[in-house]
């Protein structure tokens, strides 16, 4: 079998919910450019005028900073520490992200429809608009993250040789005095403000519940950077060209595309903005879809509430919404200071519980040994049970009974690793350096996981 063989065997064999850095990198480009680009910079410049760009470049550091606390908490596994010890406080967390992700869902489409129906497509029909553009978001969000993932991986260099394209060859005379003064605003006023945009953040949330397998290359880095790079650029350029008249600019991404020097000769560039535009709300929609139902999942142990709900939710809001404004009107209202706080306090509780279950699995391991009688409860881990951690035994065990605890001890021990990211090598490894296991327990573990 040649390596190209044994390439594609691996790369069709990853488990569930497992996805190349790569690809990673690619929903990063569509999720960085989908609505931060078609919706904020506009309804931003209604509020802070000069500011705008700066109060972007602000969103998109945070936004970084919960990646940066995101991709951490994915790599150290704590997902799968969290389910492994069974925490019960990580499900109520799961749950309010799962509907924290289906009404962030509810709002990216109504906004997306409202523009199609309002705005390019006037004479059609809207309920067939919104079933038209629903369907392909359902199909990819319960297909899963894989399937997201591989089809998002074919278009991204797409998108960004687009948007590149735009923007080299632009063709006008832009002001950047336009982005002062930087404080339109006094900066209490503003700080007081920036809440009410909590919209627009944590678009990475549903990362937590995706399984990384690394490349050679830096590719999450790449895609992180080049991304927000080139959506504060756009914001920049949008203000120069614009100024004080952003605020109505409906969608600045599409609009931008109009001051292309090759219009002149090929025709209107705003169409292959508007495919890129259309195809990354799509992706993005699919993505948080899928997050809202991986947390259902966590929380309640199945999806299906999840993906009858949302799909449900978002219909009848679409069908009700009377327009673009007020669409806007109810993002920027209470939801979006709700948005804000769930944004921020979503990344700071997964890093909690995740430093708590680390520093509880270890006490626990270093305290406790399989095979022996020990009557005193762990008082370290609360939520983990007692038979899983501490092995009290009470009565004779069978054969079923012993080989069920090597398996919980085995999983407790290596909780605070990456306990469901077995691959053969990994498997191996493992078997070796716990002897005292054979391959049967090994494997129930991976079946178990």
């Amino acid at each position: 079998m040649n390596n190209g063989t044994i390439k594609h065997g691996l790369r069709k064999n990853l488990p569930l919910g497992t996805i190349y850095n790569s690809q990673a990198a690619a929903i990063i480009v569509a999720v960085g450019f989908a609505f931060k680009l078609s919706s904020a910079p506009g309804i931003i410049s209604a509020d802070f005028g000069s500011s705008t760009f700066w109060i972007f470049l602000s969103f998109t550091a945070l936004e970084m900073l919960c990646a940066i606390f995101i991709f951490a908490f994915t790599n150290m596994g704590g997902d799968g520490l969290l389910r492994a010890t069974n925490n019960f406080l990580y499900k109520i967390v799961c749950l309010a992200a799962s509907c924290w992700m289906c009404l962030k869902t509810v709002f990216y489409f109504c906004y997306c429809t409202s523009y199609l129906t309002h705005e390019l497509f006037t004479g059609t029909q809207p309920f067939l608009i919104y079933v038209m553009f629903l369907l392909p978001v359902v199909y990819l969000g319960i297909k899963g993250t894989r399937s997201i993932a591989r089809s998002c991986e074919l278009f991204a260099p797409l998108f960004l040789a687009v948007i590149i394209l735009n923007l080299a060859f632009l063709d006008s005379d832009m002001d950047f005095g336009r982005n002062l003064p930087v404080f339109s605003k006094a900066p209490g006023e503003l700080l007081l403000a920036m809440p009410r945009y909590g919209l627009w953040l944590g678009d990475l949330f549903p990362f937590v519940f995706v399984r990384l397998r690394n490349k050679k290359m830096p590719y999450l880095t790449l895609g992180i950077a080049s991304t927000w790079t080139i959506a504060n650029l756009i914001v920049l350029i949008g203000v120069a060209l614009y100024g004080n008249s952003l605020k109505m600019v409906k969608d600045l991404l599409i609009h931008i595309a109009s001051f292309n020097q090759l219009s002149l000769e090929i025709g209107r560039m705003e169409w292959t903005n508007l495919f890129a535009i259309i195809m990354m709300s799509l992706y993005s929609l699919s993505f948080l879809f899928d997050g809202a139902n991986e947390a259902c999942k966590r929380a309640l142990g199945t999806s299906l509430p999840s993906k009858i709900i949302c799909p449900t939710a978002v219909l009848c809001s679409a069908m009700f919404s009377s327009s673009l404004q007020e669409v806007t009107d109810v993002a920027l209202g209470t939801f979006g200071y709700v948005l804000s706080a769930v944004a921020i306090l979503f990344p700071i509780a997964l890093s909690r519980l995740q430093k708590f279950k680390r520093r509880c699995v270890r006490t626990c391991t270093r305290a406790s040994t399989p095979n022996t009688s020990m009557t005193r409860k762990c008082v370290k881990c609360p939520t983990v049970k007692r038979t899983a951690c501490c092995f009290h035994k009470s009565k004779p065990r069978s054969e079923k009974e012993k080989h069920n605890e090597k398996t919980q001890y085995f999983l407790l021990s290596h909780a605070h690793q990456m306990v469901c990211a077995f691959d053969d090598s990994n498997l191996s490894r493992r078997i070796r350096q716990n002897r005292s296991y054979n391959r049967q327990t090994c494997w129930s573990i991976r079946s178990f996981s």
